[in-house]
């Protein structure tokens, strides 16, 4: 097999060879579509995530961790840019614009302190515009793109990564592989070779893996070992739909799709792989780890159920919009306690240029509230008012509509655009489930959160839309 390779752009400074690296790597590692509910150290019973919950019991595992939006490429561009999607305009799961280039991304303000920087997998924030590779990895920051271009999703999981059927999806930059070759496999093998190329420079990989988004596939002798687990605990022809939401959609009640937990078994083998290998180079101490993902995962259909959360993908009930999130910083978070701090993707920004000992740039970072401070078990709250989520389009994974919502303190309202008069309140740490709606029992709250909301909205140019 080839490895992807390109020349490494531009001087670092202060770095030079031979000098000791003292600023921390940092690796983002993102899987996209994976739902709170999948893993094993958030409640699943039937996935299996053992490298997984082993970051959480090393690192702080969040339990009230918040995408920036219900779908993809909204989410992708808070977490290059720490600002909220909808400033930039980028509001759908398949962007209509692209990532600006005048944005100053977390890998260029990395890249210019000295930090070597690759992109791995999926990117999905160019507009399907015809411009060549213009708005790509290479264009905002990254030395190495491997796999990382217009399309949300693979033509397949299997080598060479293309179909007649879906050409415009086929995964570039992946040739010289064998057939059988497995997509999240590759994209491991790729990254642990950049993490190996030099230890003297510290180094930013963002590894977003394309699993487990759809097609649902997987490697033929995992999904035996789930066929026959699901089967020994009883899940077979278990009732797959839980109540309809209101709207008449309805979700996945149980976990028990043998090739997606196959999917998630793979994602999880192959963070197992990087942990290892970053203890094989001798840089396990030096390195932060964070792994998260893009939203909530795909409960329509069987495909998988986010219970005891509401919804998922797409909809902005906390099943679409709470991922899991680990962070790992060695001598930081080394056996913390789950953090109940409510916390979004915008945060990544200011905490990784925290983490590598930079200043803040609140002028850059507009919606992101830097987290080492919770790592480091400095503060046990963070200095921020409310979170905010704009969906202002309609998608075919939900009923809601276009729809918006905010989180302060323990309450939250939802806004469906095409009915403003009926605002959904519900009280998250007490009804995780979003079961009881208490818009008519706590007024003063509707109000409250509604200016709140609408106030955002109005500083952020968020606009509101019906179609």
């Amino acid at each position: 097999m080839l490895m992807a390779s390109v020349a490494l752009a531009g001087e670092r400074s202060p770095h030079a060879r031979g000098e000791t690296q003292t600023q921390p790597n940092i690796l983002l590692i993102l899987v996209d579509d994976l739902g709170w509910a999948d893993v094993g150290c958030y409640g699943s019973k039937f996935h299996e995530t053992p490298h997984i919950d082993r970051l959480a019991e090393e690192g702080m595992q969040f339990t009230d961790a918040y995408a920036a939006s219900a779908v993809c490429s909204p989410t992708r561009t808070s977490i290059l840019t720490g600002k909220y999607p909808s400033r930039l305009g980028i509001t759908r799961a398949t962007p209509q614009v692209s990532l600006p280039l005048g944005e100053v991304t977390i890998a260029e303000a990395l890249k210019a302190a000295g930090y070597r920087t690759a992109h791995f997998g999926k990117w999905h924030l160019q507009a399907h515009d015809g411009h060549g590779k213009s708005h790509f990895p290479q264009a905002q920051g990254f030395d190495l793109n491997v796999g990382g271009h217009r399309s949300g999703g693979p033509s397949s999981y299997f080598y060479p990564y293309r179909s007649e059927k879906r050409p415009h999806n086929d995964v570039p930059d992946l040739d010289g592989g064998q057939v059988g070759e497995f997509l999240t496999d590759r994209l491991t093998d790729e990254a642990i070779a950049f993490i190996r190329e030099d230890r003297e420079v510290p180094f930013l990989a963002h590894l977003w893996y394309y699993g487990v988004h759809t097609p649902i596939q997987a490697k033929k002798e995992k999904i035996g070992k789930y066929e026959a687990k699901a089967a020994a605990m009883g899940l077979v022809g278990e009732p797959s739909r839980q109540a309809a939401e209101r709207g008449g959609a309805t979700h996945a009640a149980v976990q028990n799709h043998p090739v997606y937990a196959a999917m998630v078994e793979s994602v999880d083998e192959n963070i197992g792989r990087l942990l290892q290998a970053l203890e094989d180079e001798g840089m396990k101490e030096n390195t932060v780890v964070i792994l998260t993902s893009d939203n909530g995962g795909l409960s329509n259909g069987d495909v998988t159920s986010n219970l005891p959360l509401r919804g998922g993908k797409a909809w902005i009930y906390e099943g679409g919009i709470r991922v899991p999130l680990v962070i790992k910083w060695p001598g930081k978070t080394d056996a913390a306690e789950p953090c109940v701090v409510p916390v979004i993707s915008t945060d990544f920004y200011p905490t990784m240029l925290q983490i590598a000992g930079l200043e803040l740039r609140p002028e850059l970072h507009l919606d992101g509230v830097s987290l080492v401070p919770l790592l480091g078990g400095q503060v046990a709250e963070l200095d921020r008012n409310a979170l905010f989520f704009h969906l202002p389009v309609r998608h075919r994974l939900n009923t809601m509509g276009p729809c918006g919502a905010v989180r302060k303190g323990d309450y939250k309202l939802i806004q469906r655009f095409e009915d403003m008069a009926s605002p959904e309140l519900y009280n998250l740490r007490r009804d995780i489930g979003e079961r009881h709606d208490l818009a008519n029992e706590r007024p003063e709250m509707v109000v409250e959160l509604t200016e709140c909301l609408e106030s955002w909205r109005r500083r952020t140019g968020s606009e509101v839309n019906t179609q």
